[in-house]
Order: C-alpha cells, then sequence, then structure tokens
C-alpha cells in the first residue's frame, strides 16, 4: 500500500517538473522573441538609411517606410503579454487536469475499500492481526457491501467471541438478505438457530421451536437440528418426544463424541419420563467404544491424512462397522455402532466377536482397500462394555 502512495507522489513530482520546464521554455521563447525582433528593426532602419543615401528611394518613400516600420513595431500580430498568458494559462489547466486524475485516482481506490483490504490481507498473512481488527474489518465489510456472506463472516466471529446475541442479528441480516431458493440457506439457518439457542442460555424458546420446525419440514435428517429439536421437547416436560428426536439425531450423525453426548440425554429423558426400551427400542443396540494411544503424541499430519477405525468379521470382505476419523478427534473415543454398517444385511448386532483395524488413509481416496494398517485388535466381543485400547504405530 505504501508503495503505491509513494508511486502517486513521484507521478505529482514528474508533473510539477514537467510545468516548471514547459514554464520556463516559454518565458525562454518570448524573451527570444522580443529579442528578435528588436534587431529585425534595427536592421530595418539601417537598411532605409542606406537605401535613401545611394538614392534608390525618395524622402516620401523613406518617410513612409520609417512610419510602416514603425507601426510593425507597435503592433505585433499577438502582442508578447498575451502569448505569455497563453502558455501560462495552457500549463496550470495540464497541471489542474494530472492532479485530478492522480488524487482523484487516490481518493477513489481509498473509498472503494482496496486500500483497507490490502491492508487487511497483508496483516492476515504476516499473521499480525489482532481479535479486534479482524471484528473491526469484518464489521466494514457487511456495512459496506451488505451481502449475505459478509454478514455471515461477521456472525461466525461473534459466534467465536461468544457474543450470541449480536451473532443473532447478524445471522439474521444473512438470512434477509439471502434468496429464499438459494444454496447453503438451509446451512445458514441451522448456524442461525444454533446462535438464538446460546444466546438464549442453552434453552429452547417459541422463536427457536418454530425454526427448528420450518427447517425439518425441508431437510428432515438434520442432525444438528434434531438434536435443538430434543432440547425443546425436554425443556417442554415432553421426554417421549425428546428421546425420538435424539435418536434421530444420532441415526444421522456419525461423530462420535456427539453421538456420546446425544446417548447421555436420552438416558436422562428416559429416567425422567420413565420410558423402557420396550416401548422406544434404541437406534443403537449395539457399540463399541475405541480410544487410540498414539506412539508419538507430537504426529505431524499430513492435510490430506484420515483415520479409518472398522470392525470386521472373518469371512465378510467388507467392515460391519466403520467410522472416518480425522487427526484433531483422535484424542476423544470412537464409537462405532451398529448403525455404521456399509452393508445393509450385516450389522454390529449379528456378530460375536469382530476384529478392529486403525488404518491410515488418504481422504481423497474411496477405496477403503487401500491406506496403511497402523493398528489391529483381534478377537473383541461386541457385548464389551469398556473402552478398547488400541496402540497406534506410525
Amino acid at each position: 500500500m505504501m508503495l503505491a502512495y509513494a508511486l502517486m507522489v513521484l507521478i505529482l513530482l514528474v508533473c510539477f517538473l514537467f510545468l516548471y520546464r514547459a514554464v520556463v521554455r516559454s518565458l525562454l521563447s518570448a524573451s527570444n522573441s522580443s529579442s528578435l525582433s528588436t534587431s529585425f528593426l534595427q536592421i530595418r532602419h539601417t537598411e532605409i538609411a542606406e537605401e535613401f543615401a545611394l538614392g534608390r528611394i525618395t524622402a516620401d518613400e523613406r518617410k513612409q517606410l520609417l512610419l510602416d516600420l514603425e507601426a510593425e513595431g507597435s503592433h505585433p500580430l499577438l502582442p508578447k503579454s498575451f502569448a505569455r498568458r497563453s502558455n501560462t494559462l495552457e500549463s496550470w489547466l495540464f497541471l489542474a487536469m494530472v492532479a485530478f486524475v492522480v488524487l482523484g485516482s487516490m481518493i477513489l481506490y481509498d473509498r472503494l475499500g482496496y486500500g483497507k483490504e490490502v491492508i487487511f490481507t497483508q496483516a492476515v498473512a504476516s499473521q499480525n492481526v489482532s481479535p479486534q481488527e479482524v471484528s473491526d474489518f469484518l464489521a466494514y465489510r457487511a456495512n459496506r457491501y451488505d451481502r449475505p456472506e459478509d454478514w455471515y463472516y461477521q456472525a461466525t466471529n461473534f459466534m467465536q467471541n461468544g457474543d450470541f446475541q449480536t451473532a443473532v442479528e447478524s445471522f439474521e441480516k444473512a438470512l434477509a438478505k439471502m434468496p429464499e431458493s438459494a444454496d447453503g440457506r438451509i446451512a445458514l439457518q441451522v448456524e442461525y438457530v444454533q446462535a438464538l439457542f446460546y444466546a438464549n442460555g442453552s434453552r429452547s424458546s417459541d422463536k427457536i421451536h418454530q425454526e427448528v420446525d420450518n427447517i425439518l419440514k425441508v431437510e428432515p435428517t438434520q442432525a444438528i437440528v434434531l438434536g435443538l429439536k430434543g432440547v425443546a421437547e425436554y425443556s417442554e416436560n415432553n421426554y417421549l418426544g425428546a428421546v425420538l428426536a435424539w435418536q434421530e439425531a444420532i441415526r444421522y450423525n456419525s461423530n462420535s463424541s456427539e453421538r456420546i453426548a446425544l446417548l447421555g440425554a436420552i438416558a436422562k429423558a428416559r429416567d425422567a419420563g420413565g420410558i423402557s426400551y420396550q416401548q422406544v427400542p434404541p437406534v443403537i443396540s449395539h457399540q463399541i467404544a475405541v480410544q487410540l494411544e498414539m506412539n508419538s503424541p507430537e504426529q505431524q499430519w499430513q492435510a490430506n491424512d484420515v483415520v479409518l477405525v472398522y470392525a470386521k468379521v472373518e469371512g465378510q470382505p467388507m467392515p460391519v462397522s466403520i467410522q472416518r476419523v480425522f487427526p484433531e478427534s483422535l484424542n476423544q473415543p470412537i464409537l462405532l455402532t451398529n448403525l455404521d454398517a456399509l452393508m445393509p444385511t450385516v450389522t454390529l448386532a449379528e456378530t460375536k466377536k469382530v476384529d478392529l483395524i486403525v488404518k491410515l488413509s488418504d481422504i481423497r481416496d474411496n477405496d477403503l482397500t487401500k491406506g496403511r494398517i497402523i493398528g489391529i485388535k483381534e478377537d473383541v466381543f461386541t457385548n464389551h462394555k469398556g473402552i478398547i485400547r488400541i496402540k497406534v504405530s506410525l
């Protein structure tokens, strides 16, 4: 940015230098023209005198020639002062035009916000930006461009900073600017409902209930919203509705830590409502909890690394249960359940023993046979109640 301003100042200096040279040349030209005019008159006087002395012209002719010469010298075609004024005026007009263009470009560049965006981008690249500077820049962009994505970025920044009420306001502005049929509107609505939930002290409300119902009408398998629906039902003492909503959330959410939290919530709702397993059978009938133990806590992962944890039985080519885990989540328990089968005919519920395999793979690879085995545990009972620990060697 500073380089751009320095370049603009340099252009202005060049323009001033050009103007100075033009003015000096104009003055020198006018001075030379005046000197030439004076020399011409003197030479012409001398010639007329010589012509008269040689008798080539008469006295009347000499008198008339001198009168003509005097008139010519006192009344030039363009006055010297006018010529000087004309040259100076043109120079100043040229200077004003250049200055207007350069300074106008600088002001326009700043008013359009490019300067601020360039400075912020450079600060981010150099990792020299504070949270307050991020917030200020996102607020500037949201108010200047008034686009859904700008309000969304501001809302997510407020969520990260724990300012949930302000995040709700930004989400509402983003939704107001986004067309009803736009891609990603449901995802935005989901985050909006989460902001409403946290802004209300992690409690449900009529507004949250209404927003949840609106989302589920369009996307009935949205796991996060199903979880919030369970919260809403539980807050209204509808424990059966809470159990059913949370079980559906488990069905469509494969995240192990979130499943474990939902299982705890379901158990609490069952106790509060006296809901037996005969009345509402559990969606997860069989599960194995796995905890990986890394041989190197400071393991350096690649950008596309993914860990596959799956249960396999002899004679079956495909896993009966599988979870895909990213490196940042490996410190949490991994839950393999009867819902995670690749083949609909065989699940964890139809097996007694399985081999647990841990494989390091590439997230871009759809072939589960590829990758490198980094851990294994054989002959694990599917009704095991504890956590199976597997040592992983990379």
